[in-house]
């Protein structure tokens, strides 16, 4: 073998080897920090959920890309859940008890971090509220784009990620409806108190009390606070309309 052709394949070798360094880095932190957020709970108590001990468990593997894709790539929700789709399909998508175990997992966390981080951001309890709703809907026979899709799912999307001034009562919400403890309980209340619903209109993007807001008659899920602005934003909304109504044809919603 020439030199240079040595020195290309040792070349390779070595940035292989720092490639496989740095994924294994990622994998322990992203490891670390999920099981962290999994006993930051200062209540001990864990909300109903059953949660895994074993980093050798399959859905142990899922948690780890789940942050790795989140917290070192930056994914959004749909880009993680698509690309876990492609290596844990066999493992987690097809297998029902997986799916609830890291159902129960996120849960867990969102809820952890919802008790803890009292006035923080809510990115990354609604992060993973997305990422439990997509769980929660999804059978074989469906992809990740078309779970992403249907309606009881992409309007809960809506509601958590519309950068209202409900967020937080809306996420509370989601997480104390799927734990069987207390813990959330008087916090929702609070925010029931002093939080009204508020949405966003699509095209204007004023923010008006839910009731004010009427949803798109064909795919119930984008909303608008006039007729007007509804007929301005069909060229921009047709696309995800037809996405929308497609996604629902078999009726889950």
């Amino acid at each position: 073998m020439p030199p240079s052709s040595r020195k290309r394949n040792k070349g390779k070798e070595r940035k292989a080897k720092q490639l496989a360094r740095k994924e294994e880095n990622e994998r322990v932190e992203a490891n670390r920090i999920w099981r962290r957020c999994c006993s930051i709970n200062s209540t001990g108590c864990d909300h109903g959920c059953v949660i895994i001990q074993s980093d050798d468990h399959p859905v142990s593997s899922f948690m780890d890309q789940f942050y790795i894709n989140l917290y070192h790539r930056e994914m959004t929700v749909g880009r993680t859940l698509r690309e876990i789709f492609k290596t844990h399909k066999h493992i987690l998508w097809n297998n029902e008890s997986y799916r609830k175990l890291a159902i129960d997992i996120l849960i867990h966390i969102g809820t952890n971090m919802l008790l803890c981080d009292e006035g923080s951001p809510l990115g990354w309890p609604v992060c993973v509220a997305q990422s439990i709703m997509v769980l929660e809907h999804f059978n074989d026979a469906d992809d990740v784009d078309v779970v992403i899709n249907k309606r009881a799912v992409k309007s809960k999307w809506r509601d958590l990620k519309n950068g209202s001034g409900s967020i937080r009562r809306d996420t509370l919400n989601f997480y104390r409806k799927r734990t069987t403890c207390k813990c959330l309980k008087k916090k929702h209340l609070e925010a029931r108190k002093t939080m009204p619903k508020l949405g966003i209109c699509w095209y204007c993007k004023e923010e008006k009390e839910r009731v004010l807001l009427s949803v798109c008659s064909r795919c119930m899920v984008d909303q608008y606070c006039s007729r007007e602005c509804q007929v301005a934003d069909w060229s921009e909304h047709k696309k995800d309309c037809d996405a929308y109504v497609k996604a629902n044809r078999g009726g889950d919603e």
